[in-house]
């Protein structure tokens, strides 16, 4: 078993000419005017947006693909510019775009990159030899291969540790599943890991378009109307990539099937959440190209593109897991609860710490009936006792808003920690599922995706 490869991450100094010290203030506003540079690059950035780290201080975050973290911008009081880019995910074409970008960025704002203080593991950034550049990439992503064949559970090669995906795949990449086979011949010969990256080459042509929509068909998308503001742009995101792939090359090879899907999901849009115009004509086109996707390789649900159309684990507050559906929309809530929903199903969560009296952490047991006492009126159901974690919850019929909803209330207790978990559902048939959405719930090491 090999260890896995070091990431590629480009990180980049620069020196803007300031006379003084600057405040936070003054950084933000910097920040904030290269953020709205690079939003008038075009669309091959799909967002740039100044926050804050976990120390208050602004940072510039760019996106330009789903499959790399977004790269980070910081502005020292001394001027002192600083960029970080993973880029070993998204591909060598990534890499070299996104250092012409930052060359522009330089040209635009009046500074300069202090060469010395620059890394580059593939030295693109100074030699600008790009079939250097496109050797390392393919010696990092065999790295990855070499150190994933040693596990005989399903792996994933370029994708963030922890997605939760449950769809029966060997192995796990941005652009869908691959078979084990394919690890060891990717280990013995690079060079056929070459279709891995979704941007392999610069330019922005019909096949970057195509493997960025296809990244987040395979990753993020929900596969049913979108439900929030954020959910619409990604599907407008979506549509305009391949929208674009087809215009640049109209013989290139699209998911017809699955971009009929999105479609239809675009259309079911009631709230406005998308600004995608409905085209008729492109909508006739797929219907004449698109075949029925493939069946998944087990289980129930319909296949084709989409992680997401199978149960997803998610990660929570605490160290906690729950699995719930992939089509549900997520959030993480300014009270550290968390919710998951569709239109008729939402899931509630809140991990809660405290001790006893003598300061001393309580057992799972202890935990447990301190969350059963705070329980409503209801159903008793089976308690919960596994991988050291003890539950409780209880079901019935709720009235929120003038209508009739039902209601699992469920705790979790393991040591030191309560997990609250409430199944709210439109139909008294979805009961089965929203119990074992309830049971789903994992702590620590007691459960390893």
């Amino acid at each position: 078993m090999g260890l896995p490869a070091m990431p590629i991450v480009l990180s980049l100094i620069g020196q803007l000419n300031v006379t003084d010290r600057l405040s936070r203030t003054a950084a933000r506003d910097w920040l904030a005017r290269a953020a709205v540079w690079f939003e008038g690059v075009g669309d091959v950035v799909l967002d740039a947006r100044v926050v804050r780290d976990g120390e208050e201080r602004p940072v510039l975050l760019v996106v330009l693909h789903p499959a790399a973290p977004a790269a980070e911008v910081r502005l020292g009081a001394s001027g002192r510019l600083r960029v970080t880019a993973t880029t070993s995910p998204a591909g060598p074409g990534y890499h070299v775009f996104l250092c012409g970008l930052f060359w522009q960025l330089a040209a635009e704002f009046g500074f300069r990159w202090t060469a010395d203080d620059c890394t580059d593991p593939t030295d693109y950034f100074r030699a600008r030899q790009r079939a250097a550049c496109e050797r390392h990439f393919l010696d990092w992503l065999a790295g990855e291969c070499r150190a994933a064949e040693g596990h005989a559970h399903p792996v994933s090669v370029g994708l963030a540790p922890g997605h939760g995906y449950t769809y029966p795949a060997e192995v796990f990449t941005p652009l869908g599943p691959r078979g084990r086979r394919w690890l060891t011949e990717v280990s013995a010969d690079p060079a056929k890991g070459r279709d891995f990256f979704a941007w392999w080459g610069p330019e922005l042509d019909a096949p970057f378009y195509r493997d960025r929509a296809l990244v987040r068909m395979w990753c993020d998308f929900f596969w049913r109307p979108p439900q929030t503001e954020e959910e619409g742009e990604l599907a407008d995101q979506i549509a305009n990539d391949l929208a674009s792939a087809f215009k640049l090359d109209p013989a290139a090879e699209l998911p017809w099937a699955e971009w009929l899907e999105l479609l239809v999901a675009i259309q079911g849009d009631d709230d406005g959440f998308c600004v995608t115009p409905n085209d008729h004509v492109l909508s006739i086109e797929l219907w004449r190209r698109s075949v029925p996707p493939p069946a998944p390789a087990t289980g129930g649900v319909k296949g084709g593109i989409g992680y997401r159309r199978w149960p997803v684990r998610v990660s929570l507050d605490g160290g906690w897991s729950v699995e719930v559906p992939g089509e549900l929309a997520r959030e993480r809530n300014p009270d550290h609860t968390w919710t998951a929903w569709d239109r008729t199903r939402t899931v509630w969560f809140h991990a809660l710490r405290f001790t006893k009296p003598g300061g001393t952490a309580p057992t799972a047991a202890e935990a447990a009936e301190v969350g059963r006492k705070s329980l409503p009126e209801g159903e008793v159901l089976p308690p919960l006792d596994r991988d050291g974690l003890r539950g409780a919850a209880v079901f019935g019929a709720v009235e929120e808003d003038g209508r009739t909803l039902w209601r699992l209330s469920g705790v979790v207790g393991t040591a030191g920690q309560l997990a609250v978990c409430n199944v709210y559902i439109e139909s008294p048939a979805d009961r089965d599922w929203a119990v074992r959405t309830w049971r789903s719930l994992t702590h620590g090491e007691s459960h390893k995706s």
